[in-house]
């Protein structure tokens, strides 16, 4: 019986093989499973970092923008070094992050109205000095211009009057008619005063006679004025005359011409020549 010896041999070899057949499936299986956890794991991880990204991003985008609406600076320290703003102490877990939502847009609103309100009354407070300023020295510049406009129209109309009382004593100093010399000579003598009067008035009888005598007649007229000095009360006015006369001589409407320097003063409340000089 030669073959009963092998027998028992070859079926422990298939036993044998089976069992490392299935040792190498359980391996297999649980190099599979590990796998499959870490391929898990790994899938987790990259959801967590990306939640943790977006949350990042969303509370920098807010921080930004409160940091903008409100024009926050950050304070430095006395060693020079920027203060850091304080890390939220409870931050929530990443998977439980919650939606970016719209509330800091009311507070960016907020902000930059109470910005703007505190701004505007700043720039009122600038401009309001600088408006009184110019208030002032515009009304000052008006009194100024009315107060030399005032004297300018007082000078002018006392420098008419001087003119006027000039003229007309020498109108009257030029006009005579030998038919009513008393009467030119007494109006010589109403329009004048001080020396002039005096002179006119112990030389008026003489005067009315060689008028008289020569039967003569002349009248004059002025020609120009102007004033050379002038006071308050006072003044010289220049006068340049014009004469025709007509007498016994022969002389027939003959032209002269005379050029007079009056001083005029107030007599009283009226403006009279005080004195007559003829200019060559």
């Amino acid at each position: 019986m030669p073959d009963t010896g092998k027998g028992p041999q070859d079926s422990a070899k298939p036993k044998s093989d089976a069992i490392a057949l299935a040792e190498e499936a359980e391996a297999e299986a649980a190099e599979a499973e590990a796998l499959a956890a870490a391929a898990r794991a790994r899938a987790r991880a990259i959801k967590l970092r990306r939640e943790a990204h977006a949350q990042a991003d969303d509370e920098a985008q807010e921080t930004t923008a409160v940091a903008e609406a409100a024009d926050v600076t950050p304070q430095t320290s006395e060693t020079g070094e920027t203060a850091e703003p304080p890390e939220p102490s409870d931050a929530p877990e990443p998977s439980d992050a919650p939606e970016p939502s719209d509330a800091p847009q009311p507070a960016a609103t907020s902000t930059e109205s109470a910005r703007r309100r505190l701004r505007v009354p700043g720039l009122s407070r600038l401009l309001a000095p600088a408006a009184i300023v110019a208030i002032c020295a515009l009304l000052g510049a008006s009194g100024w211009m009315l107060w030399h406009h005032h004297n300018v129209m007082e000078e002018r109309e006392r420098s008419a009057a001087f003119i006027a009382t000039a003229r007309q004593g020498v109108i009257n100093l030029t006009s005579l008619d030998f038919n009513k010399a008393k009467e030119d000579v007494q109006r010589v003598l109403d329009s004048a005063t001080g020396e002039f009067r005096d002179d006119f008035q112990r030389r008026a009888d003489d005067f009315a006679s060689v008028v008289k005598d020569s039967k003569a007649v002349t009248e004059g007229s002025v020609a120009a004025t102007a004033v050379e000095s002038m006071g308050k009360d006072s003044a010289v006015v220049l006068v340049l005359a014009n004469e025709r006369v007509t007498n016994l001589a022969g002389a027939k409407d003959q032209p002269r011409t005379f050029r007079f320097r009056v001083s005029v003063v107030h007599d009283g409340d009226q403006l009279k020549v005080s004195k007559v000089e003829f200019v060559l």
